[in-house]
């Protein structure tokens, strides 16, 4: 098993650059993934795991939750900042059910990269599509290090 800093090095601030790309992260949509995040998150809403439930609401299919999309924004982001950047903010807009059968796909890209009170900070922009269009976007603002002479 590779340790974590091989998985995710570290971003410094310095290094950033405002339009600058994160990899893509793509993941199939199934059955198992929308029941266990609800067993995970503990939100044994209908929806997330009965697909007669879910129909009867005029979805495709079971669909993922709210705490699933939290978790994926802040693992795209967090794998490209590193393991000593700070989430500092989230913003997450849900737009349309992601159901089974989809694929979801990341489009993200660094907004803005600033200072305030000190900090350096990183705006990240994070959308996640599926061949449907836009399922959920997020704002993700992270602390960064500053480099140092060494580094």
């Amino acid at each position: 098993m590779m340790p974590p800093a091989a998985r995710c090095p570290q971003r410094y601030w310095d290094d950033v650059r405002e339009g600058e790309l994160l990899p893509e992260v793509t993941l199939p949509v199934t059955l198992s993934l929308c029941v266990l995040d609800a067993a995970a998150t503990r939100d044994f809403f209908p929806g997330h795991h009965d697909r007669d439930y879910a129909r009867g609401q005029n979805a495709r299919d079971v669909y993922l939750n709210t705490m699933f999309f939290h978790g994926f924004v802040d693992r795209v982001g967090g794998e490209w900042a590193g393991p000593d950047a700070w989430l500092f903010r989230r913003r997450l807009d849900m737009v349309s059910p992601v159901c089974v059968g989809d694929t979801i796909r990341t489009e993200a890209r660094v907004l803005r990269r600033y200072e305030h009170d000190g900090q350096s900070l990183v705006e990240v922009e994070v959308r996640v599509l599926t061949e449907r269009g836009l399922g959920a976007a997020a704002t993700l603002t992270y602390i960064l290090p500053r480099r140092t002479t060494g580094d």
